[in-house]
Order: structure tokens, then C-alpha cells, then sequence
């Protein structure tokens, strides 16, 4: 699923004389500085996909990462334990 898409859009970048009256309306004078309007690409967001880009923005839970750390390494310790335990028993039998 796309969050956005490539579109055209308008920015206004700094030039150094005074560009038509039609530009000045769409980028007026700040400070001193004229502006003219200029097309580009940028990427857009879809407003859809503002759930999913907020979800990943939050900020980083280190408790709940690290309770799924220890789960995920008492598992491999538990599972280790249990093949240590069976290959015991089959080498029990093997030889008996």
C-alpha cells in the first residue's frame, strides 16, 4: 500500500530582482526579498496514511522492547535446555 505519491507543486524560491505582479500575489516580498514561484516534484503524503506515519513516529518504548527481548531469549534458552534433554534420552537409548 502506497503512503503518497509523486506529484507537481509550486515553491517559492529567492531571486534578486522583482518578479511580475501575478508571481508577487503568489510569493509576496518578505523582508525585503522577492520571490517567484517555481514547479517541482515532491512527494505527498495521502491523508489516509496518517495512522500509519503517527504509529511510526511515536517515540521508542524500551520497557516493552525489552520485555519482548527477554521472552524472545528465554525461548531460545528453554528450547536449547529441551534439545539437550531429548538428544540425552536418544543417546540413553542408542546405547542401550
Amino acid at each position: 500500500m502506497s503512503s503518497g505519491g509523486i506529484q507537481q507543486v509550486l515553491v517559492c524560491v529567492p531571486v534578486s530582482a522583482a518578479p511580475s505582479s501575478v508571481q508577487q500575489q503568489l510569493c509576496p516580498r518578505v523582508g525585503g526579498q522577492y520571490y517567484r514561484s517555481q514547479p517541482m516534484q515532491a512527494y505527498l503524503l495521502n491523508p489516509d496514511s496518517q495512522q500509519q506515519i503517527d504509529a511510526a513516529l511515536e517515540p521508542f518504548d524500551y520497557a516493552y522492547a525489552a520485555g519482548l527481548w527477554s521472552l524472545a531469549f528465554s525461548t531460545v534458552v528453554a528450547l536449547y535446555f529441551a534439545s539437550y534433554g531429548i538428544a540425552l534420552v536418544l543417546g540413553f537409548i542408542r546405547r542401550a
